[in-house]
């Protein structure tokens, strides 16, 4: 996870550079900076990102409309543009957004604005349990724990021990018919290829440290979950995008999975 605040304009922001490459203009010229140099290693970054955000929408549809949930817990959520689960979900849905940058929290509550039912909260996905005792939470769940609950595009950013202690954490807290978005960024990327390998490094200088494993690994330490049917996808599949965009370059640096695949996790 980025230690850094977004508000600090004198070193690039892993978060900004994200918002940037996603059109935003939540950055400053350091992480334009940054995130031109990115793309000049993988191209192809862009459409990742996009891919990700177009598959959290696909999530929200899943968790809503076809499983019927009408909570959706969402951590590490990043800045709720107007292409966020909230867009998306049925009107009614309870979203609860977090951050654990105070001053991305605060630009969420001015996107935010009056918005019905859509909440944010600074709190940190390495400890769900920080988001899900916060006292306004609690007293918006109303005991429900039959909830969609989401980890999307932020499981690069934490180590082992920390997806790990995640997954403990909420298969104790949650429902017996909750569901799990989650997203393995990274899964089998190619770390011997010089541009990702040069990316890798351009985070860890920045503070804001990316740890690719295996998908294999991300199943292990996702225990007691289980992948529901059909398991864990591409995100090109997942979201229909047409394969052939991809150059041999893109194949040679991210791997199988394109920059990740996606599973909804069950009890």
């Amino acid at each position: 996870m980025p230690e850094e605040s977004i508000v600090n304009a004198t070193r690039p922001n892993a978060g900004r550079i994200y918002d940037y490459i996603l059109g935003g203009s939540h950055n400053f010229e350091v992480d334009r900076q940054a995130a031109e140099q990115i793309l000049q290693m993988l191209p192809f970054l862009t459409k990742v990102m996009r891919l990700q955000r177009w598959c959290l929408q696909d999530v929200a549809v899943e968790l809503t409309k076809k499983r019927g949930f009408d909570v959706i817990i969402d951590f590490a959520s990043g800045l709720p543009t107007n292409d966020h689960i909230h867009h998306v979900a049925p009107e009614g849905t309870t979203i609860i957004y977090s951050d654990r940058d105070p001053v991305v929290v605060e630009y969420a509550h001015e996107i935010l604005a009056s918005t019905p039912n859509v909440y944010y909260f600074q709190a940190d996905a390495r400890n769900p349990g920080e988001l899900l005792n916060h006292p306004e939470v609690l007293a918006i769940l109303q005991d429900r724990r039959d909830v969609g609950l989401a980890y999307w595009g932020v499981s690069g950013f934490l180590t082992d021990d920390e997806i790990q202690h995640a997954a403990q954490y909420l298969h104790q807290w949650a429902g017996s018919r909750s569901v799990w978005a989650f997203n393995a960024m990274g899964a089998d990327m190619d770390l011997t290829d010089p541009q990702a390998n040069a990316v890798g490094q351009l985070y860890a200088r920045m503070g804001s440290p990316l740890y690719h494993r295996a998908l294999a690994r991300y199943k292990e330490l996702l225990q007691p979950w289980q992948p529901d049917a059909p398991g864990f996808v591409r995100l090109l599949e997942w979201h229909g995008l047409d394969e052939s965009e991809m150059s041999p370059a893109d194949r040679q640096s991210w791997g199988s999975g394109a920059g990740g695949y996606g599973t909804y996790l069950v009890k």
